[in-house]
């Protein structure tokens, strides 16, 4: 056994000072993994509420969307029966879970209620009466005023008993709103404050739109004033709005707060002037039109009123750390509502503490006070070890194997990056690049650049998932780049939908146009073929002009080849001036291929920036083969 030999002091600076750096590190790991946790959580909860709106946004827009759809059908016709107002909103109460009625609410005058009330009591209800809530809440016989707005047709009747026959102007809010839509003939929206069940309602919404004779809106107050015939209103119950819209969406730990946008600061206005009639009386419409403002709470799926200062309570609260004060604006999103602002705050509940734990953190400065430890350990009892030169000899050759094996998957790697950059670049400039040339920038004096854009494709990726949209776009972006490689062009980039490809460069050729020419008659081929195969009308407008331009590569990081010069800007302007299905071309190209090729002249056109221009339409080659048919141009009738 060997003798312990004795150890001075300095001999275990190595293993401190290896200790001092791997806490070191392991405390940044810790804090940088720690940030990284709470932007990754932020990330994710910023995509939550922004799902969130989305959800709610589109099931306000179609509930209400109902209700102006009842309104265009009662401007639609000068009287509508009531089994016809049956039968056109059964639809839209099967079709909306939160819609709970929907009713034609008519402006009676004092003189014509007695005949509203008998034929009310002729055609649906023998008790029917025009009604008002008393002091207790209760129904009763309305009092006399000057004019009434009693629900006259109600859908569905079951469960609406008590609005049937109600006096919407008794009610002071609902009173507030009705002035405020007559006098703008706009729909108002406004908390729904119970008109089936007395003084303890299901929160909700109550949507009031007006209606005037001659169906079209009066130009001026007093003309508003004059011609309303009634109003058309719907009532969604609150709970149910969130819960459908919210519906397949996360909203675990979260209270989520509603407000449409604020009322005007003027009290509503009477619906009518005072007459002078003592008999005769209108209730004063002495309150504003409320604010439609709810909280819903995830974890009980119920809606509450929401306080005054609700939303500064919902910021603060809010779920994403990076929320900066005084306004906290990260956890609001705006929505449009029937073409209003509203806005949407999401604050957190104390149970989301219990998920937002930094295990990842945690467990990276636990592992790295591991492999601290490891090495330490191993260093001081290498002090006291005779055996650690073969420990290290062993560790060396370990270290040899580890660098071979990373010498050849750097190799790898290398191949993968020179591929790589051989997709991002021409070869000609990769290579100039490799060999640490800068500032790459020539001039040539005649090639030919192309644009082709997809018509239509916006419209195409609102209505298909993100997924198909990328896959779609890479087929025939895909279809496209074997054009430009069978035809030796060069392709400078995508942008959108858009496609551009040029000739003549980085190697200068002759038969640039020519080249260009065939891969535009072979693209309108090409999208022919994959609109059968996608089952969807493809088409594209392609652009076509010669001249010189200057190309280089620009930029530090995610470089890219491009080109600049008078020539790119006009092929752009003979893509987007052009006719869909067609090649577009400009007269110089024309010039340089009107011996081979058969074109339709165009004309003088105005393009943007260049005046009037004169152009042609390229139609084939007057030389028919089989690799490149003649192309018959659409119609003359079709528009850009």
């Amino acid at each position: 056994m060997l003798k312990k030999l004795p150890l001075s002091w300095s001999r275990y600076i190595p293993a401190g000072l290896t200790l001092a750096l791997g806490i070191g590190l392991s405390a940044l790991a810790f804090a940088l993994v720690w940030d990284w946790e709470d932007k990754r959580r932020d990330y994710e909860m910023h995509r939550r509420i922004d799902d969130i709106s989305i959800g709610i946004e589109r099931q306000l827009n179609s509930d209400l969307d109902a209700v102006l759809a009842l309104s265009d059908y009662m401007k639609a016709f000068s009287a509508v029966e009531r089994s016809s107002f049956a039968r056109f909103v059964a639809r839209p109460l099967s079709v909306h879970p939160s819609l709970q009625l929907l009713a034609w609410a008519p402006r009676v005058p004092n003189s014509e209620r007695r005949n509203y009330e008998t034929k009310a009591r002729t055609e649906t209800d023998p008790s029917f009466e025009i009604t008002e809530r008393g002091p207790r809440g209760e129904l009763r016989k309305a009092l006399q005023r000057s004019e009434y707005f009693p629900a006259f047709y109600v859908e569905p009747p079951a469960g609406n008993e008590t609005v049937l026959g109600f006096d919407l102007a008794s009610h002071p809010e609902i009173r507030a709103a009705l002035d405020r839509g007559r006098d703008t003939g706009e729909m108002i929206v406004t908390n729904y404050i119970g008109l089936t069940h007395g003084n303890s309602p299901e929160l909700g919404l109550l949507g009031i739109v007006p209606i005037y004779e001659n169906s079209s809106k009066p130009t001026t107050l007093e003309s508003r004033r004059q011609l309303l015939q009634g109003f058309v209103l719907g009532v969604f119950r609150g709970k149910d709005i969130f819960q459908t819209s919210l519906k397949g969406r996360n909203t675990d730990y979260l209270t989520i707060y509603l407000v449409s946008e604020a009322p005007d600061k003027q009290e509503a206005r009477s619906l009518l002037p005072q007459t002078g009639n003592p008999v005769l009386k209108n209730l004063p419409a002495d309150r504003q039109i409320q604010q439609f403002s709810v909280q819903f709470q995830s974890a009980s799926q119920q809606v509450f009123p929401a306080s005054a200062t609700a939303d500064l309570a919902m910021m603060q609260n809010c779920p994403i750390l990076d929320n900066p004060g005084p306004n906290y604006t990260a956890c609001r999103r705006r929505l449009k509502i029937s073409g209003r602002q509203w806005s949407m705050y999401v604050s957190a509940t104390p149970e989301i503490r219990r998920i937002r734990k930094h295990w990842r953190s945690w467990g990276t400065l636990t592992m790295g006070m591991l492999w601290t430890l490891i090495p330490v350990t191993y260093m001081l009892t290498a002090l006291s070890r005779t055996t650690q030169i073969e420990k290290l000899a062993r560790e060396r050759i370990r270290q040899a194997e580890q660098l071979q094996a990373a010498y050849l998957q750097l190799e790898l790697e290398q191949a993968k990056s020179e591929q790589l950059l051989l997709n991002v670049l021409p070869a000609a400039i990769a290579l100039r690049l490799k060999d640490n040339e800068h500032n790459i920038a020539e001039s040539f004096a005649e090639v030919t650049v192309m644009f082709a854009d997809i018509v239509g494709f916006t419209e195409l990726s609102s209505r298909i998932s993100a997924t198909a949209v990328v896959e779609l776009l890479n087929d025939i972006f895909s279809a496209f780049d074997h054009l430009a490689d069978r035809h030796g062009l060069e392709k400078i980039k995508t942008i959108g939908d858009a496609y551009m490809v040029v000739g003549g460069l980085p190697t200068p050729r002759e038969d640039h146009a020519e080249a260009v020419a065939n891969m535009a008659i072979d693209m309108l081929h090409e999208i022919r073929l994959l609109s059968l195969e996608h089952s969807e009308p493809f088409s594209i407008r392609i652009g076509i002009s010669s001249g010189p331009v200057v190309a280089g590569v620009i930029g530090l990081k995610k470089f890219i080849y491009d080109l600049w010069g008078d020539t790119v800007n006009i092929a752009s302007r003979m893509e987007s001036h052009g006719i869909t299905g067609c090649i577009q071309v400009t007269a110089e190209t024309y010039e340089i291929l009107k011996d081979k090729y058969t074109f339709q002249k165009r004309g003088a056109i105005q393009v943007k920036g260049k005046g009037y221009m004169v152009t042609y339409l390229l139609t084939g080659k007057k030389i028919i083969d089989q690799k490149h048919p003649v192309y018959k141009p659409p119609d003359s009738s079709v528009q850009k």
